[in-house]
């Protein structure tokens, strides 16, 4: 009995191989040509067709937080009129462009020329760079965390400045710099800005 189930199975395996090999492949399907859209006006009431999404592009006074992050920090150089402005301040005093030695808050950042930007530097120096940004429970920049001090990262101090102390401009080549109305001893001295999140 076992040995007949055995070769009906093989025989029916025979068969369907058989059956198989014999049917002819199918023919290629031609791809569809390409059509265009006919000129179709939508029936009164039907949604309208969607228009191509356009790519978002910035404004000239906007920035990304990616573009701020490492962005080096100026504060005026000792003796000169920004920095003894800069002294006599409050630290939570708005800026006063007219005493700042740079050029004046603007919505456009503004790209420095080569004079310009030899003229900065003679009366600012590099305190440090942009670390963080802190934002506000509604998502709106609130204050820029610097690294100030130190040398090469060690000995750093986190320090946390109202973004709107700091002028945003870019230098001859491009690159994103902040002035901040702040002498380095002032934000030396300023609290230690400590991450909580």
């Amino acid at each position: 009995m076992v040995s007949k189930i055995l070769m009906t199975a093989a025989a029916a395996l025979l068969l369907a191989g058989g059956v198989r090999a014999q049917a002819p492949a199918p023919a290629p399907v031609p791809a569809p040509a390409p059509q265009t859209a006919p000129n179709v006006t939508p029936a009164p009431g039907a949604p309208a067709a969607r228009a191509p999404v356009q790519p978002t592009t910035l404004s000239p006074g906007e920035i990304t937080v990616t573009s701020v992050l490492g962005v080096k920090i100026y504060v005026p150089k000792p003796g000169t009129p920004a920095a003894n402005a800069a002294a006599n301040r409050p630290s939570d005093a708005p800026i006063s462009p007219t005493a700042s030695g740079a050029p004046a808050r603007n919505t456009m950042i503004l790209t420095l020329s080569e004079t310009d930007w030899t003229a900065l530097r003679e009366h600012h120096d590099s305190i440090g760079d942009v670390n963080n940004i802190v934002l506000d429970n509604g998502g709106r920049v609130r204050q820029v965390v610097l690294g100030v001090g130190g040398f090469l990262g060690i000995g750093e101090k986190a320090v946390a400045v109202d973004w709107s102390h700091i002028n945003w401009m870019r230098d001859p080549s491009g690159h994103l710099l902040g002035i901040v109305l702040r002498t380095k001893q002032q934000l030396e001295a300023a609290p230690r800005f400590v991450d909580r999140s």
